[in-house]
């Protein structure tokens, strides 16, 4: 569910490090490439203040002296040095000496962060996008839902947390609390493919109250953090996903997705993943 906050600056210049670890890699590149014009177009306009300051004759075949200072200054940034110009005053060294530093600290933080974002763990996990209700004869309904290991490597030691965000009322006043689901296998050593959890609405369940009217009140969210440690690379990686009421069928089953195939083979059928069916004595 969004929640929106108030009071609360929007921006800090000490989280930029962590905004840039968010936002998708188009925009980061978009980003740094931007920033890289801009700090060259500010250099070139430094650069005209003293117009016999760089040696340009045997410079880029353009008019525009701005232009010129314009290559020249991304030449200088970027280490190139073709040689064909060059500074010859002293206003026009002292600012390729501040370029060329800027140039350096600015290679090492984009360097910086594309390793940062490179050397994160990460998941790919793959939640059903609805989760089901069923009902098993005598038994306490489940709470079903499926997650997948799409890269079919090993995870090792995985393990799924699974809460529901429910208000809860302390003395008059209205409180937005987690309270902890009790799965059936709360743990799977190797998770390499597919992992059905389940979470049984009993007496002591805190869904108990969904059984009353055989639906789920409209808010609440079941939120799911599985993880575990990569065997490749040995470090702990995390997957989320998130239930909304909408997103939770009730007597409805999660379809077979995994079968034999005659050569003794087990097939996982990963378009269905999603799909479920109508539980046949609701259907009647």
């Amino acid at each position: 569910m969004p929640v929106r906050a108030r009071g609360m600056p929007a921006w800090k210049l000490a989280d930029s490090y962590h905004q840039l670890l968010r936002i998708t890699w188009p925009r980061l590149i978009g980003l740094l490439v931007a920033i890289f014009i801009a700090a060259n177009l500010v250099f070139a306009a430094l650069y005209t203040l003293d117009a016999d300051g760089i040696s340009t004759s045997q410079g880029p075949a353009v008019s525009s002296l701005y232009l010129k200072m314009f290559f020249f200054s991304v030449d200088t940034v970027a280490t190139i040095g073709y040689g064909n110009m060059y500074p010859v005053s002293g206003f026009a060294n002292f600012l390729v000496v501040v370029e060329v530093i800027f140039g350096i600290l600015f290679t090492a933080f984009a360097t910086g962060i594309a390793f940062a974002r490179f050397s994160r763990p990460t998941a790919r996990i793959l939640f059903s996008k609805v989760a089901v209700v069923q009902a098993d004869g005598a038994e306490a309904p489940l709470l079903m839902f499926r997650a997948a290991n799409q890269r079919h490597n090993l995870i090792f030691e995985a393990e799924v947390r699974v809460s529901v965000l429910l208000d809860e009322v302390v003395l008059g006043t209205t409180y937005r609390r987690f309270q902890d689901l009790k799965l059936e296998r709360a743990s799977n050593p190797l998770f390499t493919l597919s992992w059905t959890i389940m979470h049984r609405i009993d007496e002591n369940s805190p869904l108990h109250g969904w059984l009353a009217n055989h639906c789920v009140p409209g808010e609440v969210d079941v939120v799911v953090v599985v993880s575990g440690v990569d065997a490749h690379s040995g470090q702990l990686i995390h997957g989320r996903w998130a239930y909304s009421a909408h997103d939770i069928r009730w007597g409805h089953r999660l379809v077979d997705i995994v079968e034999r195939l005659p050569s003794g083979e087990r097939l996982i059928d990963y378009g269905r993943f999603h799909d479920t069916e109508v539980l046949l004595e609701n259907a009647r």
